[in-house]
């Protein structure tokens, strides 16, 4: 990243308090795969860059599992008269479709 960007190892060693070598050091640990997202992170600052770290299913979207979700809720929801997590407010506790307060 830092040769794509044209900026020279010492001015990445100054931002980052570091030595040249220790700058060539973390780009080979990069190349490497065994970089920490800490230094990941510090290195991106010097080179004013945000670091962007994310997962991407394999199997299914993010979208997909969404919409599942929502679906088991609404399933929820209609069968058993109950939403996940709901505890009554005022203390009579949660009612059963169909049941009344008096």
């Amino acid at each position: 990243m830092r040769l794509a960007a044209g900026i020279p190892a010492e001015r990445i060693a100054e931002a980052m308090k570091f030595t040249t070598k220790m700058v060539f050091q973390t780009e080979r640990s990069e190349q490497r795969r065994t970089i920490s997202l800490e230094q990941l992170g510090r290195m991106a600052r010097a080179l004013e860059c945000d670091l962007v770290y994310g997962l991407a299913p394999w199997h299914r979207s993010l979208e997909d599992r969404a919409m599942e979700l929502v679906e088991q809720e609404l399933w929820r929801k209609r069968y058993t008269g109950r939403k996940t997590g709901n505890k009554g407010t005022s203390g009579q506790g949660n009612k059963e479709v169909g049941e009344s307060a008096g």
